[in-house]
Order: C-alpha cells, then structure tokens, then sequence
C-alpha cells in the first residue's frame, strides 16, 4: 500500500489513535467502565473524520487502479506495436535478404552477359573480316562472270556464224558422194536453179502467200523479184517445164508482189514499188475481185504459164493471198566466190 501513497500524505498517526481511543471506550462502557458515555453529538463528530479518510482513501484507491488499467492498456498496446514492428521488421529483413539473392543472380547474369558479349563482339569482327573477304570474292567473281559472259556471247556469235557458213557450205558445196571430206561446190545449192548470178527454186508443194514468203525466208532467200523480160522469160519458160499434173496451164507461183498495205499500190518484198517498165500483168489484171470469198479483195500477185500466144510474157494474176494456195519461186544471190 505504501505504493499506493506514493507522492500523497499518509492519514496523521492522530486519527489511528483517536480510532483507537473511541473504540477503546467503547468497549469499556460495554464493560461496565464507570466512565460516563459521550454524547450523540460528540460521537457524529468522532465518526466524521474516519469516514472523510475512508472516502478519500477509496478515492485514491480508484485512481490507482484507473491508471494502472491505462497503464496496462498503453503498455498492451505498446507491446502489440511492437509485435507488428518486429513482424514488420523481420519481414524487411526476409525481403532484404531476397533483394541480396536478386542482386547476386543479376551480378552473375550481368557477368554472363558481359562475356557473352565480349563473345559475340569476337565474333562479330570475324564475320566482318570474312564479309570483307566474300565481297572481294564476289567483286572477283563478278568480274569474271561478266568477262565469262562476253566471252560466251562472242563464242556464241562465232558459233552462229560458223553454223550459217556451215550450212551455206553444206548447201553450195555438198560432200561428193562416196566421200566423207571431199567436197563440190556448186554456184547454188542443191534442187535450185541458176540464171545471172541469181539461185531460183520451183516449189513443188503449195501453201498461201504469207507462208510461202516465210519458207522462202528460212531457206535464207525471198519471193523472187522479176525486174527485167530476161528474167520474166526464163521464169515462165521453168514454169512450163515442171507442169502440175500433167497441164501447164495449171502451173502458178507466188512472187513477192503485194499491195496489201494500200490498195493500188503494189511493192515488191523488198519495199521497192513495182517499175512501169517491167510490169507483166495478164488482160485486165489486176482485177480486186472480192467474189472469190475474200472480202479483202486480192491484194498478192502470182505467175501462171499460158498456152496463148498473145505476149506470152503478160503472165501475172492478183489473187487472195490467204484462201488460195500455189506453188512458189523463191530466189537469193547465187554463190560466186568459194
């Protein structure tokens, strides 16, 4: 209790005594102590004063126990704040330690990383330094194919030419027959006939205009170009010896005169217009005559021989260059010089 006092004023000694007295005369009236008994006022009075102390001392009391119970309350809540801080504590030290388990995974991929790419640097150059090899093989390459190449195109201009000549000398000057080197040569080639310094062929087959000019053309000739009666002449007199079945009337051949770009205005295949002084044409011909399922009219010229004794050199016809079909005269440069 002396606690409980501590900083207030103990109850004097006074008040235990008189306590003590009064109840000490009390109990010798009780006993038949000859001591006259006090008055009821004086006994108030007695009583007063002890119940004061009580009042207070309960008072104090229940101070006392109101701050020990905010003590214990503060001192509760001071414990569970510091239960949350040491929670809270061990909590930072958990993530301190794995943010130190990070820090070391990153060091070490940072390490990693770091040799990876001193690694890749290394590698790096070298493939540089081979690209920078590589684009002077290919430069070089390039260089050679290009000279490769022009090279190839001048063989394979010397081929064709050497192919063309071949064939020119297979056509003008054939194998003797018997013999696999020797060779005669001859002024045109073979099946063609020679007048002037100029090679003529008498088909035997027929085909339409255009692709008779196109055979012509493949056997490094044209459709023949009559310029002079000389030439007319011998043509007409070729035509009647290679009869078609057995009628020499029957005989027509293409030549290379047309006027399928301007109606009326004939040209020779070489582009020349046709000479007024070497035009052969038959009695009223050319005649246009679009009855004969050509709607175009005929716009090519052929050579027919004729039996009738009227200027046999009038011997040219224009007929459709596409629905009919003749023979034809093909003609080049015959070969002078071997």
């Amino acid at each position: 209790m002396d606690g409980i006092y501590t900083g207030m004023q103990k109850p004097s000694e006074d008040v235990y005594s008189t306590v003590n007295q009064t109840q000490g005369k009390r109990a010798g009236a009780q006993q038949g102590d000859p001591t006259p008994p006090v008055s009821a006022a004086g006994k108030a009075s007695s009583y007063r004063q002890p119940a004061l102390v009580l009042l207070i001392l309960c008072c104090l009391l229940l101070a006392a126990i109101i701050s020990l119970a905010v003590y214990h309350f503060k001192t509760k809540e001071d414990l569970e704040k510091n239960t949350s801080l040491s929670t809270n504590y061990s909590s930072l030290l958990n993530q301190l330690q794995d943010l130190r388990s990070d820090y070391s995974n990153l060091n070490k991929n940072h390490s990693e990383l770091q040799s990876n790419y001193s690694k890749l640097s290394g590698s790096h150059a070298n493939l540089q330094s081979n690209y920078s090899w590589l684009n002077e093989t290919h430069s070089e390459l390039q260089s050679n194919y290009s000279r490769l190449q022009k090279e190839n195109s001048a063989l394979k201009k010397n081929n064709t030419e050497l192919s063309v000549k071949s064939s020119i000398l297979d056509k003008y000057c054939p194998l003797k027959e018997g013999s696999s080197k020797e060779r005669v040569c001859k002024a045109c080639p073979e099946k063609w006939v020679e007048s002037n310094g100029t090679c003529y062929y008498f088909s035997p087959d027929k085909m339409d205009w255009h692709s008779s000019r196109a055979s012509c053309v493949s056997m490094g000739a044209d459709l023949v170009i009559i310029e002079s009666d000389a030439e007319q002449k011998f043509l007409l007199e070729n035509d009647k010896s290679k009869p078609l079945l057995g009628n020499a009337e029957k005989n027509s051949y293409w030549i290379g005169l047309t006027d399928a770009a301007t109606e009326g205005t004939w040209l020779w295949v070489d582009g020349t217009p046709l000479n007024d002084k070497a035009k052969y044409w038959h009695g009223n011909e050319p005649d246009d005559w679009k009855r004969g399922g050509d709607s175009s009219g005929e716009d090519c010229a052929r050579l027919a021989y004729s039996t009738s004794p009227a200027n046999s050199l009038k011997a040219w016809f224009d007929a459709s260059c596409t629905r009919q079909q003749h023979r034809r005269i093909c003609e080049t440069t015959a070969l002078i010089n071997i």
